[in-house]
């Protein structure tokens, strides 16, 4: 089995190995740092399963989906992310991804991830399972589309600490930039996903867990 990595954090990287070394000893692992250095990987050779994260550096948000299957149609595509499962699992997998696996997994549920992917199967944890369960038969409109699938990955990065409470300071702080940037971010955010405040768009996200 040949396996491509995307991730910029090595330590994260070194892990996925061990936990692939474990799982299938066989398989041949490859790594990138970047999307674009992915995706020149991609253009060189054939893999079966991509291990992607979502917020990576020179990342395409969703339309990463679409990037990969255009340079290989058929590969596996694993999003591996600290994100919350139950906001964004659901759009990846609408996108093209065959699985989501939540970086605080368990090495039994990443070893049962890796099977049914490589079983031609598909993959996302208990809960999502059950909020698709919960979703069938409902074909409003609203479905058809996460308004979360319109952020860049700098927006989904800045919501994401929005809504756990960080103040902009804060925020342009561990992202090491102006603070007014982040305020244009923020305006963004509100503005694509019709919210006028952090409290508005924490209840928003919350409902979007149910997407």
């Amino acid at each position: 089995m040949n396996i491509l990595i995307i991730e910029d954090h090595p330590l994260i990287r070194m892990g996925l190995g061990h936990l692939i070394s474990d799982t299938d000893p066989k398989a041949i692992v490859t790594p990138a740092d970047s999307f674009p250095s992915g995706l020149a990987m991609l253009e060189k050779e054939k893999f079966d399963l991509l291990i992607l994260d979502i917020d990576i550096p020179g990342g395409e948000n969703i339309r990463m989906m679409e990037m990969v299957r255009q340079r290989q149609p058929d590969i596996t595509i694993l999003i591996h992310s600290g994100y919350d499962e139950q906001v964004y699992a659901l759009p990846y997998m609408q996108a093209g991804a065959d699985g989501f696996l939540s970086k605080q997994a368990s090495h039994d549920e990443f070893q049962a991830a890796y099977k049914a992917l490589m079983n031609r199967g598909k993959y996302v944890s208990y809960r999502i399972q059950q909020t698709l369960l919960n979703n069938l038969g409902d074909n409003s409109s609203k479905k058809l589309k996460n308004p979360i699938m319109t952020l860049s990955p700098r927006e989904m990065l800045v919501m994401q600490l929005l809504t756990e409470g960080k103040w902009t300071k804060e925020i342009a702080s561990i992202l090491k930039v102006k603070e007014n940037t982040i305020s244009t971010y923020k305006r963004r955010i509100f503005d694509k996903l019709d919210v006028t405040d952090e409290i508005e768009l924490s209840k928003k996200v919350s409902l979007l867990r149910n997407f």
